[in-house]
Parts: structure tokens; C-alpha cells; sequence
């Protein structure tokens, strides 16, 4: 029996008639035996030790997620309204023909539709998302 089809035995991965020869093969062997034994107790171990870990999230994460991402979005959004505003005035007074300022306008307007459609799109996902509070 291999390592790898002893690891498939322990987690159950084998179809039935596959597990019934391992447990034959195992059963036969005083070295498989202790091995089986020797990763069983390693995986209770291991189980044991995931179900005791807490997450602990640093003070740092909670200034950043209640001070400074807000801040960074306020600024953000102000700067880009202020932004276009500037850049609309100069538009509106510039001397360039009027059909090329309705075309670039339309065009302008097209993509920040586009823009505004999937952000808030992926905004609702976000908050609909089981995994969005999963830690890596």
C-alpha cells in the first residue's frame, strides 16, 4: 500500500471494495497498523487545535475599518465631484462646436453609466457575500 493510498483510506476518498482490500492489506501489517494509528491521533490532535484557535483582529484593523476607510472613500468621492464639476464648467466654456461636445458628452456619460452600473452591481453582491468576513 502506498502512502498515498493510505492517505485516501483516512479520509475516506476509497470506494468500498478499494477500503475493504486496504483494510485486509492494514490488517495484515503491524507497520500500516501504527501508522494508521499515528495519523488518526495527528488528525484528532489537529481538530482539536483548529477548534481552539481564535481569531484576534489587532487594533490597527479596527481604526483602519472604522476611521480610514471611511475618511479614504469621504475624500474620495469629494475629490471626483469636485473633480468633474471643474472639468464640466471648462467644458461648458470652452469654443469647441457643439454636436462635438454632445458627442463627448454622450460618450462621457455612457461610461460613467457603464461604471456606476457594475460598482453598484458588485456593491450589492458584497453584501450578500457568505465569504466576505473569511480571513486567508
Amino acid at each position: 500500500m502506498t502512502h498515498e493510498d493510505l492517505m485516501r483510506y483516512l479520509d475516506g476518498e476509497m470506494s468500498p471494495e478499494e477500503r475493504r482490500e486496504a483494510e485486509a492489506e492494514i490488517a495484515r501489517s503491524t507497520e500500516l497498523q501504527r501508522e494508521v494509528a499515528i495519523y488518526t491521533r495527528l488528525r484528532g490532535d489537529l481538530r482539536t487545535l483548529a477548534g481552539q484557535a481564535v481569531l484576534r483582529r489587532s487594533v490597527w484593523e479596527a481604526v483602519n475599518r472604522r476611521l480610514a476607510r471611511p475618511t479614504g472613500w469621504v475624500l474620495l468621492v469629494t475629490g471626483a465631484v469636485l473633480w468633474m464639476v471643474y472639468g464640466s464648467y471648462l467644458y461648458f466654456k470652452s469654443a469647441i462646436d457643439p454636436v462635438e461636445k454632445l458627442a463627448t458628452g454622450g460618450v462621457a456619460i455612457g461610461v460613467f453609466l457603464l461604471l456606476g452600473s457594475v460598482v453598484y452591481e458588485r456593491y450589492r453582491e458584497w453584501l450578500t457575500d457568505p465569504y466576505r468576513d473569511v480571513q486567508r
